[in-house]
């Protein structure tokens, strides 16, 4: 959960400069035997049940190249009909609308036998706001979790001890109150005290145990740093960290020592990139360099569900921009991927449809949404319809390109009015056209001479199938290529 400032970094030169950035060899949340790497792309799955996300791992994730998966908040949550029911917690029962502690654990089998970690949400900031009871049955109150917390446990923001008049956050500066104030009314968890993080850790564990690779902690800002440290510390060493810290007094690189953090301001900055022409290319100086976060310590984005929300970044609204941009984001060498796929809707705060019984339907998704069709059909899509932006084609067909470059670097940047391009060593090049008008060129590549598919419209092709004439591109010998193509797509092309 978040809220919602404007960004205070000028970054829409700091993409271009993320282009000339070296993929690292490892990623900076410690050894192991991690999920979330320079070398994986993720994918957050957003109020998908488990069983359909256990399916969805199985048909299609682990075979178009996805290696971790974000999960909703496996815990129970107090009953409602809006989706952030499930960042209010109740208990740490594994038991919630998206689906029972079995199907949980089944879903986290079915993604590792195909080749994806699932990476959880989750929610240790704080507990309800509402006494609503909890989906399992849990009675309680706002400050009374039976077994679990009690008074004491809970900060208690007052004028007196440095907080504010309300108990809530009123000054968004101040890092006391945004971490020891309440976040909409929220519960908040005094972190500082060995029993609360005793019960927070025997939740992680617990989700470890039955196969979570790592998570995603919700409102991470909120928490003081020295205290989320002893929680993670407390976790096996392995254990990939998602810390949300979204704009404000933390400092997010301090988090970044022992996880990982969200590129919330990058994400912010595409829009703008993707709807002026010209914008995408440009050239990094040392001084723009300077400014992006480490590489192997950024989630790079494009949306997810608080910011699809809020309005500040592109969305399946924006259909093949959409597209483009999660492109653009798997062909730089910079960050650790993360597509996003989630809903239809035009209530915010709606989740998607239950039965009788409040249950989360299965998701399903539209018959075309790996083609080119379906990714134009998406921004009319009903409400409660999943989107799956997650099958998109050229989405898809990047994934197998980033994996066919790896850690190439980049050259032979093509910059031309509203075409932008390089190669990635002699593995692949890839060009973006973000015109309303179509290109047509002869643009120079680092490719051996031969013929390549073009990966941004056909996808990860079926095994064994031919690529159709007219998405055939032929290299020369001098590695030249000549490339038309429509309006806003691209072409990518990989050895």
């Amino acid at each position: 959960m978040t809220k919602k400032f404007s960004p205070t970094r000028l970054l829409k030169f700091a993409v271009f400069a993320a282009l000339a950035v070296v993929l690292p060899a490892g990623c900076a949340s410690g050894a192991g035997d991690q999920a979330v790497t320079v070398n994986s792309v993720g994918l957050q799955m957003f109020e998908w049940n488990w069983k359909s996300v256990g399916q969805e791992c199985t048909s299609h994730l682990g075979k178009e190249g996805y290696k971790w998966v974000l999960v909703s908040p496996p815990q129970e949550h107090i009953i409602g009909d809006q989706w952030w029911v499930h960042y209010q917690p109740t208990s740490y029962k594994i038991d919630s609308s998206l689906g029972t502690r079995a199907e949980f654990a089944q879903m986290v089998v079915d993604c590792r036998n195909a080749g994806v970690s699932v990476i959880a949400d989750a929610v240790i900031n704080h507990m309800a706001a509402s006494e609503t009871d909890g989906w399992a049955g849990t009675k309680h109150g706002k400050y009374n979790y039976p077994g679990l917390y009690g008074n004491a446990d809970f900060h208690h923001c007052t004028e007196a001890n440095g907080g504010s008049a309300s108990g809530g956050i009123e000054d968004w500066n101040s890092l006391k109150q945004v971490q020891e104030c309440e976040l909409l009314g929220l519960a908040d968890l005094n972190t500082g005290s060995q029993h609360v993080r005793d019960q927070l850790v025997g939740y992680l564990k617990d989700l470890r145990s039955l196969g979570v690779k790592g998570f995603r902690v919700d409102a991470a800002k909120h928490i003081a740093v020295s205290e989320l440290k002893q929680i993670t510390d407390a976790v096996p060493g392995d254990t990939s960290w998602l810390f949300e810290v979204y704009d404000g007094p933390a400092d997010p690189a301090k988090y970044r020592e022992f996880g990982n953090t969200f590129g919330f301001n990058w994400a912010k900055s595409l829009p703008s990139m993707f709807s002026t022409p010209g914008m995408l290319g440009g050239q990094a100086s040392a001084a723009v360099l300077a400014t992006l976060d480490k590489s192997d310590a950024t989630i790079t984005l494009v949306t997810n569900h608080d910011t699809e929300r809020d309005g500040s970044t592109l969305t399946y609204r924006n259909g093949k921009t959409f597209e483009l941009a999660n492109m653009f984001m798997l062909a730089i060498p910079y960050g650790m991927p993360m597509v996003y796929s989630g809903y239809a809707f035009s209530d915010r705060d709606a989740a998607p449809p239950t039965d009788s019984k409040g249950r989360t339907l299965a998701a399903t998704c539209p018959a075309n949404s790996n083609t080119i069709d379906g990714v134009a059909a998406a921004p009319n899509l009903a409400d409660g319809t999943f989107v799956c932006e997650h099958r998109w084609p050229g989405i898809t067909g990047m994934i197998k390109w980033r994996a066919a470059v790896g850690d190439a670097a980049i050259q032979n940047v093509y910059n031309k009015g509203s075409a932008y391009g390089f190669s990635r060593g002699d593995k692949g090049f890839v060009l973006f056209n973000t015109s309303t008008d179509a290109f047509k060129g002869v643009v120079k590549t680092s490719l051996p001479a031969g013929g390549y598919c073009n990966l941004a419209v056909t996808g990860a092709l079926p095994q064994g199938a031919s690529c159709t004439p007219e998405n055939t591109f032929a290299v020369a010998k001098d590695g030249t290529v000549a490339i038309s193509i429509p309006a806003m797509s691209a072409v990518a092309l990989s050895r």
